[in-house]
């Protein structure tokens, strides 16, 4: 797997324990020292701003596999639904896990694919909507 980094990419990164998401800065500041490489992440809330703070995330506390999701796709209730919903489509007779490819998502970027089809491995994810494939 090949991964290019760059300012302005989408990922995941560790603050406090939680899994959030942001933006990595373009910036002079990134540090490395012997605990690791540490990046600036703008916090999504902040993306698009001049940003009133920023946090630093050591390299491997950061999930660089994020995809943008096409505005259509949120036309499509069977592809792009809320956590809820699908925990109700996971507990339904329609459901079949072995042909099951889905992600979780903050609405505008999907992030890590669902392991578990489970209403408790759903409801601990930090994202409010899973995106499914074919």
């Amino acid at each position: 797997m090949n991964i290019t980094i760059h300012a302005g990419m989408r990922v995941l990164y560790k603050h406090d324990n939680k899994w959030l998401a942001g933006e990595l800065e373009a910036n002079d500041c990134t540090s490395i020292d012997e605990k690791g490489l540490y990046l600036r992440i703008i916090p999504k809330e902040f993306i698009g701003t001049k940003p009133q703070y920023v946090h630093t995330a050591e390299i491997n506390n950061v999930f660089f596999d994020s995809f943008k999701l096409e505005d259509w796709l949120h036309e499509y209730p069977e592809y792009f639904m809320t956590k809820d919903k699908y925990i109700e489509f996971i507990e339904s007779d329609d459901f079949d896990r072995k042909l099951e490819n889905a992600y979780v998502s903050d609405g505008e970027y999907g992030y890590y694919q669902v392991t578990k089809f489970t209403r408790q491995w759903l409801e601990k994810q930090p994202f409010d909507y899973i995106v499914r494939g074919e």
